[in-house]
């Protein structure tokens, strides 16, 4: 059991040793570590030995009590003060209460009331230190968790998953070198040609990536991870793109030579494209990756670079490439961002206008898009005609447009009619539900076992999603609206049946009769029995 130290300020004798001498500390949890004639006294043992409470008087020469919480509380914030005063003053009590002391303690107190201040007091230090303890082992947990997150962080940024406003605040939190912009950036990625089984993998892998790291380390910029395919990744960055791709192929060579020369030779490495943008790096990795697995599929062992098996220059769509965009913006409107989508149609209609390209490559690259989307919209089971109506022919619709604004701006629209419907049908389904559960709460009000886990069980629904909705559309929560019924239940009861109280309370799902009229009376502002007998005046007077 914990044992809190206890010091006493009181510049009268007979109080300091009547607390002392009468209160049985360690029975209470408390050791009595101190007692002061004065607030100077009590500071300096305070900054000594760090008490877990002190008890001081108001007036005290030299410094009076106000003074020395003020002063102490400043050094030693965890500290509880309990402040005794033979004046029962607002003014004291208003000050004490700005300085957050715990308890104000009017004389005289029997040993009795003390002991009671003390247990509660044990209470409160018991669940502080519980929770510190908690505490301390969260951040345990945590700084033993921070390099499998800092790799989960560059697997996403690799990903192109991160937000861009959010990756300065990821890389400063996870300690990163990465500089967020002002340079070209290219990743290289590795994988075993044949991978071994099982232990045998794993063993392999570790003993590649601890010579990794080691040859990264004395590479200058750069970090090495594994991303979700067990593969190694080294990102590297440089001044500008060219010397960065240079650099790159530079290092694939070392860094091959040095596996061999570890015996470590059954291992592909894939060349990415050097990127200019952080946001751009899913190109890097992507055609690091596509690089890679064109040479496992050909057991291509050394490395292979992205732009010599495609026979090109740059990436696929060139600088920031050309991620798949009609798949990025039907990823957003399932999630319901709009903006998020029409980002990707921007991104799409200024790649058109910076990099040429023949009438029937953009054609072919339009319709990818649209179809694309079209099944998006079957995936979220949204009607075709719902969208474009008979005889619409949006395939048709995309060859007439003269200029890219028209494109952008007819993407845009269209964006906009499918979150349009999907905000539409969600709002209709949130409706429906709240009807569903007004219904049951209607009919299953008796059952005393009713929940808000039960109640979504019955609809199909999660909790959470049950309470945003309901508060969305009835303005009630599950409990007051359940309370409500039961009320209006017993007030029917109360006006046509003779029945008692604890015998309404079992009618309406109430347990306990004694809960049920604390209930009604907080709801109507009566007990039962006056609305009861209100309600017989009434009626003996002929009043509805």
């Amino acid at each position: 059991m914990s044992r809190y130290s206890f010091v006493l300020v009181d510049d009268e004798p007979e109080i300091r040793e009547g607390i002392r001498d009468t209160i049985p500390w360690e029975d209470l949890g408390f050791s009595f570590a101190g007692a002061c004639t004065n607030g100077f006294e009590a500071l300096e043992l305070a900054e000594r030995i760090r008490p877990d409470v002190v008890m001081t008087d108001i007036n005290m020469p030299f410094m009076d009590g106000l003074a020395l919480t003020d002063r102490l509380l400043s050094v030693l914030p965890d500290t509880k003060v309990l402040i005794i005063s033979g004046y029962d003053d607002f003014e004291y009590a208003r000050k004490a209460l700005r300085l957050q002391v715990y308890d104000y303690i009017v004389k005289p107190i029997t040993p009795g009331e003390f002991k009671a201040v003390l247990v509660k007091l044990k209470e409160t230090l018991d669940a502080e230190q519980e929770n510190r303890r908690d505490l301390e082992h969260i951040k345990k947990q945590l700084a033993e968790s921070i390099p499998i997150l800092r790799e989960r962080f560059l697997v996403h940024l690799v990903e192109g998953r991160p937000d861009r406003s959010s990756i300065p605040e990821g890389l400063a939190y996870f300690d990163l070198p990465l500089p967020p912009e002002g340079v070209a950036y290219q990743c290289l990625v590795l994988d075993f040609i044949r991978r071994r089984k099982g232990e045998d993998f794993h063993i392999d892998l570790i003993t590649e990536r601890n010579i990794l790291e080691e040859f990264v380390s004395s590479l200058g910029p750069g970090l090495l991870f594994q991303d979700g395919a067990d593969r190694l990744v080294i990102l590297i960055w440089g001044k500008n793109r060219a010397n960065v791709y240079r650099e790159g192929l530079k290092t694939a060579e070392l860094l091959w030579h040095k596996l061999q020369s570890m015996r470590l030779r059954n291992i592909a490495v894939g060349v990415g494209e050097a990127v200019e943008t952080l946001e751009s790096l899913v190109t890097s990795y992507n055609t690091a990756a596509e690089a890679l697995a064109w040479g496992l599929l050909r057991e291509k062992i050394g490395l292979t670079a992205y732009r010599e098996v495609m026979g090109k220059t740059e990436p696929a769509g060139g600088e920031g490439g050309s991620p798949g965009w009609g798949r990025e913006i039907v990823s957003a409107l399932k999630i319901g961002a709009g903006e998020e989508a029409k980002r990707h149609i921007r991104a799409m209609t200024d790649y058109f206008k910076n990099n040429p390209l023949t009438i029937d490559e953009y054609h072919i690259k339009l319709r990818l898009v649209l179809a694309a989307l079209l099944q998006g919209m079957e995936d979220m089971e949204i009607p075709q005609r719902e969208i474009f109506p008979p005889p619409s022919d949006p395939f048709a619709d995309i060859r007439r447009f003269k200029s890219l604004d028209e494109v952008r701006d007819w993407f845009f629209l269209l964006a906009d009619t499918i979150g349009s419907y999907t905000s539409t049908r969600q709002e209709n389904f949130a409706l429906v539900k709240v009807r569903e559960a007004l219904d049951y709460l209607e009919t299953h009000y008796d059952v005393p076992v009713l929940s808000l886990q039960g109640l979504c069980k019955k609809l199909d629904i999660s909790t959470s999603y049950f309470s945003a909705i309901f508060k969305k559309h009835h303005d009630k929560t599950f409990v007051e609206e359940l309370t409500n019924i039961r009320i209006r239940k017993a007030m029917e009861l109360l006006r046509t049946t003779d029945l008692m109280t604890y015998e309404i309370a079992e009618k309406i799902g109430y347990r306990d009769a004694h809960y049920f009229s604390l209930s009604f009376r907080k709801s109507t502002g009566l007990t039962t029995t006056e609305y009861r007998n209100a309600n017989t005046a009434r009626i003996s007077h002929g009043r509805p």
